[in-house]
């Protein structure tokens, strides 16, 4: 039974509201066999039973689209029962549900009440069983300690109002309010995402700004809370500010989160921690503001500021690591602990954008970031959570979103190319990876209904298309708003967005319904449906021919952006020696541009993969190795120690700009495993192997580990006097193709293997 647990009283719903603190005290009379809790939330809660908290996981019940659905744990009590009163209970703060979300911070996107569901199902040792549940028997309280919260705005606690006991038998709960039943309309399901824990725990080093603010640098940014210990008198007021960077003068700052031309001014409100003091000696952890940072600054801190009482605590979902990667330049090695460390920051429970100002389920990033995560870490079940409320946003007509989970009403942004392609790229990452054919056949009606839909929009011309009549516009996407190829060096933000609204980049949104035809024919193959894949085969192909037509123009390009030579050998959508004389241009621009990286969101991913598979190893090495703005490495030159948004986050003067925490320019560590080190699945999951290690730059060694699902695949090479030395390593009775950098190839049925050949720089 859901509980709204709030009065029902007027309150203004666009501000932060008290936590509300639950409890439903019940007795048991007999021996207790069994005892089985289950809780969930809308809004998060911290749950407890006879006093315990129940987990040690965060946020729960975890973010969906709560208008779809809600996620239910259930926790094994047995030994926490006790004869007589017996009391199960909870704090639930505004979370996802209601708290702010997106950019501008929006408030209840999803409800304006909380509510909370409770029910033990108690079997005693006589057989007999009875279910005690959030009911009308269940009181609730705003007075407690909370008093404002916010997942990612702030959150305000008055530790003078604690109330010692609430969550235990005998507690006197006679001034709380009563609870009114509520009818959910959603679905409650079992948990499926991974669990949300803490992990690092860092330690930080204290010093005062030019102008004198106090500041606390733990050294990694990071996703996370940060726990205290002061000695204060009663009802002092402190305040904590988190934030990832110092500005160019050395002073904290969160204007890096504002977002440029937006008029959003929001960001200077995040990420703050007030705290009123009860007296004496008191230790304090926020129980719903997660923060994405480096430095926190301290306000009226009534004591001298000691390092020791301070710890900040990574929290992230638990996804088991399975990728390692190391080579001979260590700035490489730190750039890819850096694109570690922003998945973790934003893998939380869905996978985001960054960890501060939005939070968002940005799809575009999880899509070109797939195969880099997938490497790193086991997606399966986290993502495969994320896709299904991706599917359940999906409109009648076949449109998909491109923020996932979303609240907001559709508009003419939703159907947004290489944003809301992200479903079936990211299932068919999955197919490769795993090899379950289970993730196909789960959006495939999905994926089937969006091609559908572009089918239509593409009929539809945009109103400026009187102008200039060309064939085949009918398969032409030159209406909707689509954000592009996004942030690439030198564009500008606000720009880039008005000129997408005024008029769609067409050879971005041809190619991208192209390559979501052609992943729904090849799923229509795996899963047997023939019919499906002779027709969507057929529309790939007319697509494919329709964009060389109109944007190749017989294999030659001229074109400025590197976006644009990227973005068709990727996708296959040359033939013949166009592929080469295209690369050749590619490499061409790399070379004039000092081998500074030229692209944005959409082509990031794949420019070290179509450098090195057409010919220009040494190219892409020098791509990925280069030291200027913007760059890579440029970013570990200045101190980066998460992926940046923007390639210039932070300038040549220091100054920074835009989020310091975002995984999406990061997507190129796949290619450090799958080309570098080499390797890949030859068929899907890894039954069997590619290795095929391709050395260059200034790299004298490089090693490779990925934990698959047939076992552990290592590939560890070195060079020495002009020999390549290769070991390879992978499980037993799996077919491994060997290919070695002097073109000669070998296979081996798993185990332990040594190669080596003459190696020169290509």
């Amino acid at each position: 039974m859901y509980l709204f647990v709030e009065p029902e009283r007027s309150f203004d719903v666009d501000i932060r509201q008290p936590a509300s603190y639950v409890r439903r005290q019940f007795v048991i009379s007999k021996p207790v066999q069994k005892a089985e809790l289950e809780m969930t939330a809308l809004g998060v809660y911290i749950g407890y039973f006879n006093g315990k908290r129940l987990t040690e996981e965060e946020l729960l019940p975890g973010f969906t689209d709560y208008r779809y659905r809600v996620q239910l744990q259930s926790y094994d009590v047995t030994d926490q029962v006790r004869s007589g009163e017996n009391v199960m209970a909870a704090v639930i703060g505004d979370g996802w549900y209601r708290g702010g979300l997106g950019a501008g911070s929006v408030r209840n996107q999803f409800g304006t009440r909380l509510a909370w569901m409770a029910r033990l199902t108690v079997i005693y040792q006589d057989g007999t069983e009875e279910v005690f549940a959030s009911d009308a028997k269940t009181k609730a309280t705003q007075e407690g300690p909370v008093r404002t919260n916010d997942n990612k705005i702030g959150e305000e606690y008055d530790a003078r109002r604690e109330m010692p006991g609430w969550n235990q038998p005998g507690f006197d709960d006679a001034s709380w309010h009563e609870v009114k039943e509520i009818s959910y309309q959603g679905k409650v399901i079992s948990h499926e995402g991974e669990p949300i824990l803490r992990h690092e725990c860092f330690s930080p080093k204290a010093f005062t700004t030019p102008k004198g603010d106090t500041v606390l640098d733990f050294s990694q940014n990071m996703m996370g809370r940060m726990r205290f210990h002061l000695t204060g008198k009663a009802g002092t007021q402190v305040t904590l500010t988190f934030g990832e960077t110092l500005d160019e003068n050395g002073e904290f700052t969160l204007d890096n989160l504002h977002i440029p031309g937006s008029g959003n001014h929001v960001s200077r409100d995040l990420q703050k921690l007030v705290y009123l003091c009860k007296g004496g000696e008191q230790t304090y952890e926020s129980q719903f503001l997660i923060c994405g940072f480096r430095y926190v600054k301290l306000e009226n801190w009534p004591e001298e500021v000691k390092a020791e009482n301070f710890q900040a605590y990574a929290i992230y979902s638990d996804l088991t690591q399975t990728g390692s990667f190391t080579c001979s330049n260590e700035k490489i090695n730190q750039f890819v602990r850096n694109v570690r460390w922003s998945q973790k920051s934003n893998f939380v429970d869905i996978p985001t954008d960054c960890p501060t100002r939005e939070r968002a389920g940005w799809t575009a990033d999880i899509s070109i970031f797939a195969k880099t995560a997938c490497y790193q870490t086991d997606t399966r079940t986290f993502l495969r959570k994320w896709m299904r409320d991706y599917m359940l946003e999906q409109l009648p007509d076949g449109n998909l979103p491109f923020v996932v989970p979303t609240g907001e009403a559709p508009d003419n942004t939703w159907g947004c190319m290489g944003w809301s392609n992200a479903l079936a790229n990211v299932a068919m990452t999955l197919y490769q990876f795993y090899g379950d054919e289970g993730v196909l056949a789960e959006v495939y009606e999905a994926v089937k209904k969006f091609v559908e839909f572009n089918v239509r929009r593409a009929k539809k011309n945009h109103r400026l298309a009187f102008l200039s009549t060309r064939k085949d516009q009918e398969y032409i996407i030159d209406t909707g708003f689509h954000f592009g190829e996004w942030l690439e060096p030198g564009s500008s933000m606000p720009k880039d967005f008005m000129s997408a609204m005024i008029h769609p980049n067409t050879e971005l949104t041809t190619a991208w319904f192209y390559l979501t035809a052609r992943q729904l024919s090849e799923m229509a193959a795996l899963l047997g449906k023939s019919e499906d894949h002779k027709e969507y085969e057929a529309l790939a192909k007319k697509l494919k021919m329709v964009y060389r037509e109109r944007f190749l123009k017989k294999g030659n390009l001229h074109a400025k952006r590197m976006c644009k030579y990227v973005r068709p050998l990727a996708m296959e959508l040359t033939q013949g020696e166009e592929a080469g004389r295209i690369a050749a241009d590619l490499a061409w621009m790399c070379e004039k541009n000092r081998y500074r990286i030229g692209t944005g969101f959409l082509t990031t991913w794949q420019i070290l993969d179509v450098l090195a598979d057409h010919g220009y190893l040494e190219c892409a090495y020098r791509v990925l190795e280069n030291e200027e703005c913007p760059g890579w490495l440029y970013t570990v030159n200045k101190g980066a120690t998460t992926t940046w948004e923007n390639w210039l986050g932070i300038d040549q003067k220091n100054h920074p700009t835009d989020s310091l925490n975002h995984y999406a320019m990061g997507s190129c560590v796949s290619w450090l495993y799958s080309h570098c080190a080499g390797i890949r699945p030859l068929k899907p999951g890894f039954e069997e192997i590619l290795i095929k290690p391709m050395p260059g730059g200034t790299l004298t060694y490089a090693k490779a580990e990925y934990q698959s699902l047939v076992g552990n695949i290592c590939s560890e090479w070195r060079i020495e006097n002009g020999t390549f030395f290769l070991h390879v390593s992978a499980p037993e009775g799996r077919r491994v193709k060997v290919a070695l950098p002097d073109g000669s190839v070998q296979e081996m049925d798993g185990g332990t293997a040594q190669f080596r050949c003459l190696w020169k720089r290509a």
